[in-house]
């Protein structure tokens, strides 16, 4: 899958055999474990047509006529020689009191098993008092603590007026549109959850597919993120999805070394810095089929860290933390569909590792990173909590020049 002699030769140390070996055991651990994707919902909403659609294959079987899903169906998206990815599709609820009794008991034991969970719904179903019986009682306690979950509404092309699907282009008209936002908002109130956990897709139509794809890719945690992503059609592979995906596996890839080295000081800088070539291999080795613009990401990622991320890692704050999540939010729903969008991405894309670069060389970083947090970061966030997205944009691209030529830090 790689080669190991290259790898530690490119991380520019010696190790020795203990810690090679100590390494290579925690990188093979996470390349072969097995996400848990839990498919959960009431019977007939579409949870296998779902697997099915963003897998691109015909994982599950369908019916329309009768619940098909009477055991537990699990399917295994191989990578390699690993594992693979584990998507558990589980019996609908609400066919009898009887079921929903044995399935309860199901659903208690499978849970803290499960990664990250999808609770299905149909989006014109207007009886939710079974969802919310094993929601309250079987799924919240786990969501309490921790657990990565999201509401996704299904079938949203029925929702009405139907004659305003687009069935060319598979996306609603306007009122339809509405109805289905303010379907989202009726969800949120009734499982008193925050509308942004409520994903409403059309796995008939394909609609929405990517988003819900992103979702789950930065919800779940670091090192459990590349094989999922792997499998997932590249038909809903995004390139926000896979720099994501590419950022958080030479995180931990670093993590590993660093922890096995126990390096510190200049020697961890060191490390650090090399570890993005060392694993570039790897990385490429599992998404050997993935599409061209992850290679491309991830250049772009491994040639340096972006001016929010370097701020907010300065600041100790994750890599999904809220700013982080806000900016990006802004980028891919707003910006990227501006007239100028995707030419100011781009020119970001070209800019920001340089000026970072040149930062981290400064005497006086500490003092830059406050005050850009303070004087732009911060704000910008706060313009897009005011739905202000124009003026987030005009401050951003101020701040990109003025730390390009860095007119306040002579």
């Amino acid at each position: 899958m790689y080669d190991k002699d290259n790898f530690f030769k490119a991380l520019g140390l010696n190790p020795s055999e203990k810690q090679k070996s100590a390494i290579i055991n925690r990188l093979s651990a996470v390349l072969n474990y097995e996400p848990k994707i839990g498919v959960l919902g009431k019977t007939g909403v579409g949870k296998s047509s779902l697997c099915n659609a963003l897998f691109g294959k015909d994982l599950f079987n369908i019916s329309d006529v009768e619940a098909c899903t009477r055991n537990v169906q699990e399917e295994f998206l191989r990578i390699g020689d690993s594992k693979g990815l584990k998507l558990i599709d589980v019996p609908g609820v609400g066919e009898s009191k009887g079921r929903d009794e044995e399935y309860a008991k199901l659903y208690a034991e499978l849970m803290p098993k499960l990664d990250l969970v999808l609770w299905v719904i149909k989006a014109d179903d207007r009886a939710l008092s079974s969802d919310e019986s094993f929601y309250k009682n079987i799924v919240k306690p786990h969501i309490k603590e921790g657990k990565p979950f999201f509401f996704v509404l299904n079938q949203v092309d029925k929702i009405e007026p139907l004659r305003e699907w687009d069935i060319e282009k598979h996306i609603p008209g306007l009122k339809q549109f509405q109805n289905i936002n303010a379907k989202v908002l009726d969800v949120a109130r009734f499982f008193e959850v925050p509308a942004s956990r409520i994903i409403y897709v059309s796995a008939s139509e394909k609609y929405n597919l990517t988003e819900l794809v992103n979702e789950i890719v930065f919800a779940l945690p670091k090192e459990r993120k590349i094989t999922f992503f792997k499998e997932v059609n590249t038909d809903f592979q995004s390139e926000v999805a896979g720099e994501h995906v590419k950022k958080s596996f030479l995180d931990v890839v670093g993590d590993i070394v660093v922890d096995v080295l126990e390096v510190a000081g200049d020697t961890l800088v060191k490390v650090k810095d090399s570890i993005g070539e060392a694993a570039e291999e790897i990385f490429d080795g599992v998404i050997e089929k993935a599409p061209a613009f992850i290679a491309d990401a991830a250049k772009k990622i491994i040639g340096g860290c972006y001016i929010t991320t370097a701020v907010c890692t300065y600041l100790g704050k994750p890599d999904d933390c809220y700013e982080l999540t806000q900016l990006r939010k802004f980028r891919d729903k707003w910006l990227r569909h501006q007239p100028d969008g995707p030419a100011l991405i781009e020119e970001y894309y070209a800019k920001a590792p340089g000026i970072v670069e040149k930062l981290e060389k400064r005497e006086n970083k500490d003092e830059i990173y406050q005050y850009v947090n303070n004087v732009y970061l911060l704000p910008c966030v706060k313009l897009i909590e005011e739905e202000k997205y124009e003026e987030c944009k005009r401050l951003y691209l101020d701040m990109v020049e003025e730390l390009e030529k860095h007119k306040s830090f002579r």
